[in-house]
């Protein structure tokens, strides 16, 4: 959780409480259904919440055949905001289903949870003796771990498949607090040592260990980290025998190295990097480890889409999240690298495919010529071998993404050929959110963009000749 509230609040909420009672799933229901997410800049397939303000992603479990995602929301107060999902693409917004002591929302806006707000955290799912401690049954739970300003590291649950939310009554369970410092608690279930890790933003990011989510004992420091940690394990190279464990802060930095369940040490010869280049990610989480279903290993993360840099210009809701990514390690230029990719279930959203094969682009040709779309998905590969070109572009609507030849750069930002000369450049464009993968996804950009609401053109093109390998063009379904 930021402590900057740079949010400008919105017009909207000068009539939200004027007919809001309604309730979806339990959850108290403070939005219009009137809003029909086609107000200009709303992304149609990326995360946003129907009204209001949302920041950083604060739970991400699979539970009870669905997806469920916590995220903060409401510009004046922080509540847990709550959205679930069958396929990770179509989220519907179910209202908010923590509502701390200092809330803005109606007094029949139950106050559920412990704190003057809800600060970020994460969720884990859990059943037996663990869920009974908590919420006194053994039925599997979520268990949602938030800060809970002015009173610490506090445990909120449902044993019903998100529909009500519970606080539990033994709150705080650690890191006490009189405002927001420590915060933002990571938990997760380490096999080796049989315990619940927690990492906390509190001097760096320090580690606390539980058999039960209420006793946490300290465990060790490390001077790393700023906001919202996040830390799970990765196979190096596609390799399970070789698996490395990752340590980010919200600002996207990480590190890469050892966990024996009591320390984290970055790995001698590794530097620390920033997994994505773009103004706008932030707080990004990760579904915990085994969690997802069909014993699926992917580690798979969701980001806010903004890192406190004013919006652009959203009318009845202000931010949204990025699209979902898979993660990988890659060893790149003897250094381990974050990968990011969209994951695979975009495909089933895809529409109007349009592919193009190998061929040489030259100077005022433009492949993308009668291609119009707000929201796709563009896939490129070219071979600079013999290029004549100093300068590679694409063009959406008011924005250009241009890859500098000379400078090896994509908007700024080094992105080197791989082995074979070649560089591949995927997009991800909405209708205010740009996404850009690079290599595999050794390069990630991330920004909330203005894209011109009226214009849906695209344009392809070079200041000189360049070998285009392969280009695929998808339409992208809206998902609300």
């Amino acid at each position: 959780m930021n402590m900057y509230n740079k949010g400008s609040g919105l017009a909207l909420f000068t009539i939200i409480f004027l007919s809001i009672s309604n309730f979806v799933n339990a959850q108290y229901y403070p939005h219009n259904d009137s809003i029909n997410y086609k107000e200009n800049y709303r992304g149609q397939y990326h995360f946003s919440p129907r009204s209001e303000w949302m920041n950083d992603i604060n739970g991400l479990v699979y539970q009870g055949g669905k997806y469920h995602m916590i995220y903060q929301w409401g510009n004046k107060i922080r509540h847990g905001g709550y959205a679930t999902s069958h396929d990770l693409l179509h989220w519907k917004d179910q209202g908010v289903a923590l509502i701390p002591q200092n809330s803005f929302l109606p007094p029949d806006a139950k106050r559920n949870v412990s704190g003057n707000e809800v600060y970020s955290g994460s969720a884990v799912v859990v059943s037996g003796e663990t869920a009974m401690k908590i919420t006194g049954s053994e039925k599997e739970a979520i268990i949602a771990i938030y800060t809970g300003t002015g009173k610490g590291t506090c445990l909120a649950w449902s044993n019903n498949n998100g529909k009500t939310w519970q606080d539990y009554q033994g709150n705080p369970v650690g890191n006490l607090t009189d405002d927001a410092i420590p915060r933002d608690p990571c938990v997760f279930w380490h096999e080796p040592s049989s315990k619940w890790i927690l990492a906390i933003y509190e001097n760096g990011t320090t580690f606390y260990g539980s058999s039960d989510l209420i006793q946490w004992d300290y465990l060790s420091n490390i001077n790393f980290g700023y906001e919202c940690p996040d830390m799970f394990q990765l196979p190096l190279d596609g390799d399970e025998n070789n698996m490395k464990w990752v340590l980010l802060d919200a600002n996207g930095s990480y590190l890469v190295g050892e966990f024996d369940g009591t320390t984290f040490r970055k790995d001698e010869s590794q530097q620390t990097f920033m997994m994505d280049v773009g103004p706008d990610f932030y707080a990004a989480q990760t579904f915990p480890m085994g969690n997802l279903p069909n014993n699926d290993p992917r580690i798979i993360q969701i980001a806010w889409m903004d890192h406190w840099n004013g919006g652009i210009g959203e009318i009845v809701w202000e931010r949204n999240a990025t699209f979902p990514v898979s993660l990988g390690l890659k060893t790149l230029n003897e250094q381990i690298r974050i990968t990011r990719n969209p994951i695979n279930e975009i495909s089933t959203i895809y529409e109007n495919t349009k592919v193009w094969d190998s061929q040489l682009i030259k100077v005022g040709t433009n492949l993308l010529k009668g291609v119009h779309s707000k929201k796709f998905e563009l896939s490129l590969e070219f071979d600079l071998t013999g290029s004549t070109a100093l300068n590679l572009g694409i063009k959406v609507a008011n924005r250009y993404i241009i890859y500098d030849l000379y400078n090896k750069t994509l908007l700024s930002n080094e992105l080197l050929p791989d082995d074979a000369n070649h560089i591949s450049i995927k997009l991800l464009v909405d209708w205010g959110q740009l996404e850009v993968f690079g290599n595999e996804g050794t390069f990630s950009y991330t920004q909330q963009f203005a894209f011109s609401p009226d214009h849906d053109n695209i344009e392809l093109f070079s200041d000189g000749d360049i070998q285009l390998i392969s280009m695929e063009f998808h339409e992208l379904a809206r998902t609300w």
